[in-house]
């Protein structure tokens, strides 16, 4: 049955999440993210966003990778998030950009560890990287992240992890159709602090 949609699409958002986790989907809360640099070349990636508020979502990263020098120059960014086995997707469109650091330092602690691992091997091999490849030598990283864990050095946050928000202002819902219905989108726009609802074409 197709979800009827309205009110505040960050909710339904959120509420689809929480769904998909219930259907046992995997990472349901895995999302494509689409940054430009200031040529306009487009760079997306999957990120996991671990915050879904009335107005926001959040993610964490490390500095400076792609992204977060896409965002340095364009804050406009555009995401999806796609669970094929609920015929459901949303796609997001709006302004990204990174939080104060003491929003980080408060996260940091939540993360699985070896994700605490991964940002402190980042920190060491970041600053070693030159445009315009940014390439790190073979082996660099799994080197970094066993130091890393040796040392304990993931009890504290690295100064360059941090979180990302993104606010999107426009929102599409798209749920699959059958074999005797159409696929439907419910498109949200912001308008102040209100949205409006319609349908568009899928």
């Amino acid at each position: 049955m197709r979800d009827e949609l309205g009110g505040n699409p960050l909710e339904v958002l959120r509420r689809w999440v929480d769904e998909a986790g219930a259907a046992g989907v995997p990472a349901p809360g895995a999302m494509t993210f689409a940054t430009a640099d200031v040529d306009g070349v487009p760079h997306a990636r999957t990120v996991l966003v671990t915050e879904i508020d009335d107005v926001s979502l959040r993610f964490h990263s490390s500095l400076p990778t792609m992204k977060t020098r896409d965002l340095a120059v364009n804050p406009q960014a555009s995401a999806v998030f796609h669970w094929p086995a609920l015929g459901r997707q949303v796609i997001l469109q709006g302004l990204a950009a990174e939080l104060d650091p003491a929003v980080a330092r408060a996260a940091y602690p939540t993360r699985p560890r070896q994700l605490r691992l991964v940002a402190w091997a980042y920190d060491v091999l970041a600053p070693t990287l030159t445009a315009p490849d940014y390439a790190v030598e073979p082996g660099a990283v799994e080197r970094e992240f066993e130091a890393a864990a040796a040392s304990d050095r993931d009890a504290a946050m690295p100064d360059s992890w941090t979180t990302i928000r993104l606010a999107p202002a426009r929102m599409d819902f798209w749920q699959a159709g059958t074999e005797t219905t159409p696929p439907g989108k419910t498109r949200f726009v912001a308008e102040g602090p209100t949205w409006r609802a319609f349908p568009v074409l899928p």
